[in-house]
């Protein structure tokens, strides 16, 4: 099971990756996912890069007004395989991190400007943008405590 920031980082890196599809930070975001992916499980790559193709096809054949929401969709699927390299290797973190790194410097504007909402009732919200982590705290109306 990740740590709580280590999701983080999987979930901004895979924001970060479908923002780049479709953009001119594409070839550098796959060819750096592609490298990270052979370099920590050889067999997964091909599928990986194959995977990469496919979703950056998606959004590049959309409509401009649909690519936001094809990147929106295909988002979560992006953090769940980083996730799932950060597990399996925790050691690449710092490698994910160079990535997130190159990759969001390359990103145009508009790629780096997601609008994200969260809503939590009667807990802990935690939100990535744009690779910072927000964590607000409220307490639930008539809870006794301070709020933090």
């Amino acid at each position: 099971m990740l740590t709580e920031t280590l999701s983080t980082l999987a979930a901004t890196t895979g924001s970060a990756i479908v923002g780049a599809m479709a953009t001119d930070a594409w070839t550098l975001a796959r060819a750096r996912v592609t490298r990270l992916f052979a370099r920590t499980d050889a067999d997964r790559a091909p599928v990986v890069e194959g995977q990469l193709d496919d979703d950056e096809s998606l959004i590049s054949h959309a409509a401009a007004i649909e690519q936001d929401r094809a990147r929106a969709e295909l988002a979560p699927a992006w953090r769940r395989r980083f996730a799932r390299l950060l597990e399996e290797h925790p050691d690449a973190q710092d490698e994910v991190r160079a990535v997130l790194a190159e990759v969001a410097a390359a990103l145009p504007d508009r790629q780096r400007a997601w609008i994200q909402t969260n809503v939590t009732h009667g807990g802990t919200t935690f939100a990535v943008q744009g690779g910072t982590q927000q964590i607000s705290y409220h307490d639930r109306a008539g809870d006794e405590g301070p709020s933090r």
